[in-house]
């Protein structure tokens, strides 16, 4: 077998950016600090405005905290700031959550929630949803809201304007929303950013329109391809389950430069049907995070609220709407790709079984240790046909793999693919470096059966952290058009094996280097625990509820797991390939621990 495209010189660069709002830089606010009549004190609260709330209907605001978060909820009238407060409500302690940016959350008694209507003498009027920590905690939470629909009469769809603040930005949690049909799926969601002053859908700098119609469809859902019918929330009538139609958008706020008017940092969003064709209720769910800012100017807009009656909300947000386009996670200070037209396609494979891999996706193992035996598998999700090569870095030889009944019973379930279920189009090759050197790279190679564009799980067995490992085990993944037009990011788990004797820290490395690579705010893009935005950069979901299924059986996540995601849609590649790895570094902490563990990759290809 020859491979037909040799280019294995690892070099390390940056991150990419989709676009960055002009959010001006500037010291910038705290959020909202609400009083309430029972003595409970929100301060550096979230807000979120429903514009224009239709009068004579009943909602309800739900607000659920995350690994024990316990969270304190406002409903107010915008004009007056008088309202609502809740804290610990029984009736809100059975709603719980399985989603992808959060994880599995679970049932609280510490859970707050208000039930309320729109009573002003406006038929639509302005409505701000306000949620902080119970003695200024800090942590993250999701902001169910009930009794939403879309019509005929809605126009654009219904508005809701997030107030970024700088406790949302220091906390490293994505603003993530989730729009989930209720009923009998009679309304098809849809959801988008809206351009600044506008209800127009705002675009990237690559002019792609920030909007979700079918989550699990990157071509019809900006920035994501989890299909959201393995998820699901549980409210006060029972268990809702997402649908492969529901939609989702997640914007990364962190290393945002806010203005110092509060009003100056709000984004909007839109919820409405696909083609306004179909009519309906749905759930609207907002994950987010809050924690001390350290950059703060002048006080919070302090309002004081009522503990019965119905909330009554007049006026607008008139002159406080001014939101600009997606955000992008900060980026690392390494020299950017180059801006050039002319990117190589991925790599390809003339397999001697006849397969032919074309556009395929590398992952180089950058010295390989011989003597041991490794396992690589590829799961193709929503049916993507993987086709696997491992390959001689230095001759291009290998072995090539399509359909390999050993693999049929891998599976998984992770934050960013959702549940990938087990199928007989698996492939998997097990391999040694069993060249003349004790270390050598080896290159695993996946493309679609057929030239098929899709996504896939790729799966490595049998690596470990030792004392030998240097700064740890490197693996340089080589970008290419076919991924960056996917708009699928590039996620990596690292799951420890056995008896958790390894706890696994990855991180990207800076460019020629082992150091790792630090964004535009000098944070460290590295991931010890995934669960805690203090020790991982750009998640909070903890892994301790999902899990990927080998030959051996379940392997469950720890909540001491580590995870990377890199957004790579949008990326200008250079025309030369081998300027175009990115390389990332699996550890331990500190590296105090030794251990095998699984390393998994989850990507997407497309012509």
């Amino acid at each position: 077998m020859k491979r037909t495209l040799l280019t294995f010189l690892v070099t390390i660069i940056l991150l990419l950016s989709i676009v960055m709002p002009t959010f001006a830089q500037n010291s910038a606010p705290e959020g909202v600090t609400v009083n309430c009549d029972n003595g409970t004190t929100i301060e550096n609260g979230v807000e979120v405005i429903i514009n224009q709330m239709r009068s004579g209907f009943t909602y309800t605001a739900t607000a659920v905290g995350i690994n024990g978060f316990d969270p304190v909820l406002a409903v107010l009238d915008v004009s007056t700031g008088d309202g609502l407060c809740s804290d610990d409500e029984a009736a809100a302690g059975r709603y719980a959550a399985n989603l992808p940016s959060s994880g599995s959350v679970t049932a609280s008694s510490l859970s707050s929630q208000v039930t309320f209507n729109q009573n002003s003498s406006s038929t639509f009027a302005d409505v701000a949803l306000v949620v902080g920590g119970f003695g200024n905690q800090t942590g993250e939470f999701l902001l169910i809201l009930e009794g939403m629909a879309a019509t005929s009469a809605d126009g654009a769809g219904d508005a809701f304007s997030v107030n970024i603040t700088p406790g949302m930005v220091d906390s490293g949690v994505p603003l993530s929303m989730v729009m989930l049909t209720r009923g009998t799926a009679s309304v098809d969601p849809l959801m988008y950013l809206a351009d600044a002053g506008t209800s127009d859908v705002a675009v990237d700098g690559n002019g792609d329109a920030v909007l979700c119609d079918d989550a699990g469809d990157p071509s019809r859902c900006y920035g994501t391809g989890v299909r959201l019918d393995n998820y699901n929330v549980t409210i006060a009538t029972g268990t809702l389950p997402g649908w492969q139609y529901d939609a989702m958008l997640t914007t990364t706020v962190e290393g945002l430069q806010l203005d110092s008017d509060r009003n100056n940092n709000y984004l909007t969003y839109y919820m409405t049907s696909y083609q306004g064709q179909t009519e309906g209720q749905y759930l609207l769910v907002f994950h987010m995070g809050i924690t001390d800012s350290v950059s703060q100017a002048g006080d919070s807009n302090n309002v004081t609220t009522q503990n019965s009656g119905g909330n009554s909300s007049s006026g607008g947000l008139s002159d406080s709407q001014e939101q600009q386009g997606n955000q992008s996670q900060a980026q690392p200070t390494q020299a950017p790709f180059a801006s050039n037209d002319n990117a190589p396609e991925g790599v390809t494979v003339n397999c001697d079984n006849g397969a032919t891999i074309d556009n395929g996706v590398e992952v180089i193992i950058n010295q390989m240790r011989s003597g041991f035996t490794y396992t690589a598998t590829a799961v193709g999700i929503n049916g993507f046909d993987p086709v696997l090569a491992v390959l001689d870095v230095s001759t291009g030889d290998g072995l090539c793999s399509d359909d390999e009944a050993s693999a049929g019973r891998y599976a998984a379930n992770l934050p960013s693919s959702g549940r990938v279920t087990a199928s007989n189009l698996s492939s998997q090759v097990t391999f040694n470096q069993s060249s003349s050197s004790t270390f050598a790279d080896v290159a695993l190679v996946v493309g679609g059966f057929g030239n098929q564009a899709g996504e896939f799980l790729l799966i490595l067995e049998g690596m470990a952290a030792t004392s030998a490992d240097g700064a740890g085990d490197s693996f340089s993944v080589n970008i290419t058009p076919g991924m960056t037009n996917s708009g699928v990011p590039l996620s990596m788990y690292m799951l420890t094996r056995g008896t958790a004797s390894v706890d696994p820290l990855m991180y990207l490395a800076d460019a020629g280097t082992s150091d790792v690579a630090v964004d535009g705010n000098g944070d460290a893009v590295l991931c010890d625990d995934a669960g805690d935005p203090s020790r991982c950069y750009g998640t909070g979901v903890r892994l301790d509820n999902y899990n990927v299924t080998i030959a051996t059986g379940t392997l469950p996540g720890w909540q001491y797991d580590a995870m990377l995601t890199t957004t790579v849609e949008g990326l200008q590649l250079d025309s030369d390939r081998n300027n175009n790895y990115l390389t990332y570094y699996m550890t331990s902490y500190q590296g105090q621990t030794e251990g095998q563990y699984l390393l998994v990759f989850h990507m997407g290809i497309t012509d």
